[in-house]
């Protein structure tokens, strides 16, 4: 495994101990965002466009695209991303989160959508609508969608309430370009 601790620990196992009894919820792709209690892991490709922040760096800096998790199998109570997963080698971040996650537990993800502007941003490897996640078998082995959530972007919000009752929002994310910007779905592992 090639990964660099955090400066605030020692080894793996101080890292294991900090977070024990609170139970290991990671962050993956992180970068200078980890919410409280989640361990962040990411190695920081994309600083440049973050302000960095040495009291919420990530824990372990490592590359996610092909390392495995410091974990092992079953050990994990939930795994959270936001905006990581459409520049990354999916397969090898699902095979992971499978992996390491315990049975029944909580894999909750954000991305931005397919079609709209920050989905087309520069640097994103992969485009992302609810059809990928339902249509991929190696994600629908491993994972159970238990709740999606959609974000109208400022461009649909900002038409006229007439039009948006006669286009609704449910019909134009599907149709549009640029109606809807990201979707958050919670999973539990299989």
């Amino acid at each position: 495994m090639n990964y660099v601790l955090n400066d605030k620990y020692v080894d793996i196992n101080g890292l294991y101990n900090s977070f024990r009894k609170s139970g290991f919820k990671l962050d993956l792709g992180c970068g200078y965002y980890k919410p409280e209690g989640f361990i962040g892991l990411d190695n920081l490709a994309g600083k440049d466009s973050q302000i960095p922040s040495a009291d919420n760096s990530p824990d372990i800096l490592i590359n996610l695209e092909t390392e495995t998790l410091p974990f092992p199998d079953n050990s994990v109570d939930e795994i959270r991303s936001s905006h990581f997963l459409e520049h990354s080698n999916l397969m090898h971040i699902f095979n992971e989160s499978f992996r390491v996650l315990k049975p029944g537990h909580i894999f909750l993800f954000a991305v931005p959508y397919a079609n709209s502007a920050e989905g087309m941003y520069p640097g994103h490897s992969i485009f992302l609508t609810e059809k990928w996640f339902y249509n991929n078998l190696v994600f629908q082995k491993y994972f159970t969608i238990v709740k999606e959530e959609y974000k109208p972007s400022e461009y649909y919000l900002s038409l006229p309430y007439l039009f948006r009752i006669f286009l609704p929002f449910s019909f134009a994310r599907k149709f549009l370009f640029n109606a809807c910007c990201e979707m958050t779905f919670t999973c539990l592992k299989k």
